[in-house]
């Protein structure tokens, strides 16, 4: 997850390196459209993740996906074109996406008491690998290019397939209930499941958009390339503190948790859009990471709890419709950014934010008249 981190900060990071907007001759909708491009891969890449966990098992999709992460590093890192570039990011999604459902799944099978504890344990890397990107780069960036920090990010994902390759399978690989079509078939008919599909796609876009455009937003508010690098590392490292500080209380309240985190997201978002003082764009981004931090893991981690079964094939549709989210919603910041303004581009995400609010409180009203899913926590 830590490897699945660096590829999520990628954009990020990368896109608005000065060097890169004048190689490519990237516009504002470019990099939009170049991030869902990533999300695009992971998409197709999370689609296929359902069957090809409950194939492989968790061990086996792990040290796949984990290989090809590392053969697709170097080929972004190699593309001397713009269009290059997005094959390759598609590519990057495509081969990263087991990585992501192969750890929700097995976090959630090996530890249901706790799943909120452990999910949100699991995002404190994917955040520390958000981090550590960005951070490599601004910190090296007089002696070594952006390129070198992602071929390294390439070997790191090489040694995680070596580790995951030597992992004993059976304690790794419970055996499955039903097929995965049987479990698909059963959970969309289940009380409040597509309201959690609803959370997962826009908790998963408004990630991917925060990630990919704080960089270029504050560029755009004044900010120069290297100090927006450190504020989207300051973004990951309140992803990190959060989830690292709090994750022992989420499974006591995992549904106020969402709320309160997408209430605070909003809120904060909208000082990010209206804010003009270069103190108020520095320090904003950490407080989002921080007020946000715990959506996402949790709304997976409440979907594992009400809805017991396949983990890879709940896990597999939940992070694929996350990939929805991740393509959609960038993109579109890019073109209504590019018509009327960052600050409109990046008000979507406190509607966003606000709609999350009101989905919770449905989910929590559809599933209370339901029927209990046997077996299932809350």
């Amino acid at each position: 997850m830590f490897v699945f981190g660096t590829i999520l900060a990628l954009p990020g990071t990368v896109l608005g390196q000065p060097e890169v907007i004048a190689q490519f001759g990237l516009t504002l909708a470019d990099r939009g459209l170049l991030i869902s491009t990533l999300f695009v891969g992971l998409l197709v890449g999370s689609l296929a993740s359902a069957p090809v966990v409950d194939k492989l098992g968790h061990r086996a999709a792990l040290a796949w996906s984990s290989s090809s992460v590392a053969l697709c590093l170097p080929l972004f890192a190699a593309a001397p074109t713009a269009a290059l570039a997005a094959v390759s990011l598609g590519m990057l999604g495509v081969a990263c996406a087991s990585l992501n459902t192969a750890s929700n799944a097995l976090s959630s099978t090996l530890f249901p008491a706790e799943r909120g504890r452990r999910m949100n344990g699991i995002a404190v890397m994917v955040g520390l690998g958000g981090l550590a990107l960005p951070l490599v780069t601004a910190l090296l960036s007089t002696v070594l290019s952006w390129r070198t920090a992602v071929v390294a990010a390439g070997v790191l994902a090489a040694a995680v397939a070596v580790l995951c390759a030597r992992l004993p399978a059976a304690a790794f690989d419970p055996p499955k209930l039903t097929s995965t079509a049987t479990a698909f078939r059963h959970f969309v008919r289940q009380p409040g499941f597509g309201l959690a599909c609803v959370l997962i796609l826009l908790s998963g876009g408004n990630e991917a958009s925060l990630a990919g455009w704080i960089t270029s937003y504050v560029e755009l508010a004044g900010v120069s390339a290297p100090a927006a690098t450190w504020i989207l590392s300051s973004h990951w490292l309140g992803l990190i503190l959060a989830r690292a500080l709090l994750l022992g209380r989420v499974d006591r309240a995992k549904e106020s948790t969402i709320r309160y985190g997408a209430v605070c997201g909003a809120v904060l978002v909208l000082l990010l859009v209206v804010a003009r003082a270069p103190v108020l764009l520095a320090v904003i981004p950490f407080a989002i990471g921080m007020a946000m931090a715990l959506v996402m893991p949790t709304a997976l981690a409440l979907a594992g709890d009400r809805y017991p079964g396949n983990p890879g094939t709940l896990f597999g549709m939940l992070l694929t419709l996350a990939q929805i989210g991740g393509i959609v919603l960038p993109a579109s910041i890019g073109w209504i950014a590019d018509a009327a303004g960052a600050r409109a581009g990046m008000s979507l995400i406190v509607v966003s934010y606000g709609v999350i609010g009101v989905v919770i409180t449905l989910f929590r009203r559809q599933v209370a008249s339901g029927l209990p899913v046997p077996g299932a926590s809350r």
